[in-house]
Formats: C-alpha cells, structure tokens, sequence
C-alpha cells in the first residue's frame, strides 16, 4: 500500500491529490483504498518521511469520521474503546470544562473527535460535537456529580 501511495502521490502528497485518485478509482476500491491509507498511519509511521506524515494528518482532519469509523470497526483499537455509565453527564462536564474563552478557543469537532478514539459512543463526530457545544449542566447534574464524589470519597 505505502509503495502504491507514493507512487500516485508522489514525493508532496496533498489532500487533494489524494481525493482526486480517490474520485477516480471504482466504486469497490474506495473504501478500501482509504482504509489502507488510513492503516499506513499505524503501520508505518516511523517509517514515512514528514510530508507523508503531514499528509496523513491533514487526511485524518479532512476525514474525522470516517477514521473514527475505521478505527473503531476495523482496528483492535475498537475494542478498547472505554464504555461509559453516564455518557449524557460525562458531555455536559466537557461542555462545563471547555468552555471557551478569549485565551482558550475550543473545536468541538476535534474534541469529539478525540472522545470518540477512547470512548464507546452511538454518535457520529458532528453530532457529538453539537451536543458538547449545546450541552448545558444544571444543579441536578452536579447534585448528581458530588454524590458521584461523595461515594468515591467512601469506597
């Protein structure tokens, strides 16, 4: 795949470039072709040059929820992914600690992004990234929280 990669990319791969093979290749070797794009940053990371390495991560960027997917799906990653007891709390205390502020600006799409790598959730990207920017914590939910505390406290 990396040999495949460089040949149609050359030695200044672009997310355009990329796409435009992409585009032009048939309907069943899309995916795959992105998966095996994708599987490079695992497998030859240490092995590829900055451009190409550049180039992976502006690809991941341009195509979060797809690497989500391949990562959760096709990877063993997926099966670590950490199951939550209370996912709705868990967004609304994201939402109150990353808040963002004239020093501190916040991407919601690369926090749930990042969310999404480590934890089991049935949302895409966007969606996720919505509901952290929408969420609100009212008094229930730290009544909710310093019971939480409370009961870690004891045990």
């Amino acid at each position: 795949m990396k040999k495949l990669l460089m040949a149609q990319l050359g030695a200044e791969p672009t997310v355009q470039h990329f796409n435009e093979i992409v585009i032009n290749l048939p309907e069943n070797e899309k995916a795959g072709f992105v998966k095996g794009t994708f599987g490079l940053a695992f497998s030859e990371w240490g092995n590829l040059n900055v451009a190409y390495r550049e180039f992976l991560v502006a690809l991941i960027k341009s195509k979060r929820q797809q690497f989500v997917e391949f990562v959760c799906k096709d990877t063993v990653l997926g099966e670590f992914l950490y199951d939550l007891k209370d996912k709705e709390l868990f967004v609304k205390i994201l939402n109150l600690f990353e808040r963002p502020s004239k020093k501190h600006k916040i991407s919601y799409s690369k926090l749930a992004f990042s969310f999404l790598l480590g934890f089991k959730m049935d949302l895409e990207v966007k969606g996720l990234s919505d509901k952290i920017r929408y969420a609100k914590v009212d008094t229930d939910d730290l009544v909710e929280l310093f019971e939480l505390i409370e009961k870690v406290k004891l045990s």
